[in-house]
């Protein structure tokens, strides 16, 4: 067992119970909430939130971890606010999207210099100790995302994220683009920064269904999230059932204990005014898993007990690597 930071205070890894380990409440433009507040509705954003949430746990759905980070508007008291209004516990994070502030790594000025990983993991060690932006809500995860190929700013957040991870013992996540195999350079750069590789999480690689890739990286010892799940993905990339027959053959395989499963979803931008529930193609929001995806996997011969693993056990083993 360890204690994992959620919104709402300190919990031990044994209750999170049903985890999508991949998801968002909401998302807009670092900044925007401070310059522009007359476009947000987070209103409407915390209503159809505690609305979707809601649903979600009374479909089984216990814990969510938000992989919302600072260049994509984290809001977080809009977070703890929608945990408490519907006892859904959210893990958020500290780290970075794809839209990293300049002054991390400068490409604009030459009198300006770029920051160490260790200038910009002590950014991140605060928020997970100390807190947030002064709510005193601590990081449970941190949060990395790379293009592929690798970008000298997305390789300084890996090495961040690396000796961040290495001064709290905090659990990393990472983000993928489609179709790549770029889990593979995300994981050798975290060795190369002597990260355990038990305590990685290779994000959205249902996207590319190539099983040597992901078997190769499940052998190095790393989680694969099957985070990518909704009826109608973008062009290009698998369908939700040809993503879910794949992982049916990953489990029978012998590889139910390293995947884990969540959607990558977002009710709705801080500046809409609609909920992306409308949209015929994310219908069922955080439940679409619960509703969709796990009984094809029953009705493909996959037991209770590997779902049990993925959505259950292994997030729980996962988050039992914390601290260590």
């Amino acid at each position: 067992m360890a204690i994992v930071n959620s919104v709402l205070g300190p919990i031990d890894s044994s209750q999170l119970g049903f985890t999508l380990t991949h998801e968002h409440i909401s998302f807009a433009p670092a900044g925007f909430k401070q310059t522009y507040p007359q476009l947000l509705n987070l209103d409407r954003v915390r209503e159809v939130a505690v609305e979707q949430l809601t649903r979600a746990r009374n479909d089984g759905v216990n814990t969510i971890v938000d992989c919302t980070t600072m260049d994509l508007g984290r809001d977080i008291t809009l977070l703890e606010a929608v945990s408490r209004a519907t006892g859904v516990q959210i893990i958020c994070s500290t780290g970075s999207h794809l839209y990293i502030p300049f002054q991390f790594f400068n490409t604009m000025f030459e009198w300006v210099a770029s920051m160490s990983p260790d200038d910009v993991a002590s950014l991140w060690v605060r928020e997970i100790e100390e807190g947030i932006e002064g709510t005193g809500i601590k990081a449970g995860i941190i949060k990395v995302a790379t293009n592929d190929p690798i970008r000298g700013p997305e390789e300084l957040m890996l090495r961040a994220a690396a000796r961040t991870h290495q001064r709290t013992g905090v659990l990393i996540t990472t983000h993928t683009p489609h179709t790549s195999r770029v889990g593979e350079v995300q994981i050798r750069i975290l060795e190369e920064e002597g990260v355990d590789l038990g305590k990685v999480y290779i994000g959205h690689v249902n996207s590319t269904l190539d099983s040597d890739y992901h078997k190769k990286m499940m052998d190095k010892g790393v989680w694969l999230g099957m985070d990518h799940f909704f009826p109608a993905g973008s062009p290009g990339t698998p369908s939700w059932q040809e993503r879910t027959t794949f992982i049916k053959d990953l489990v029978l395989g012998g590889y139910e204990d390293r995947i884990m499963l969540a959607h990558d979803w977002n009710v709705m931008s801080l500046a809409s005014v609609e909920s992306s529930q409308n949209s015929e193609t994310h219908a069922n929001g955080y439940s679409w898993i619960t509703l969709s995806v796990l009984p094809l996997l029953r009705e493909l011969g996959v037991s209770d007990n590997a779902i049990n693993k993925l959505m259950v056990e292994n997030p729980r083993r996962f988050f039992e690597e914390t601290g260590r």
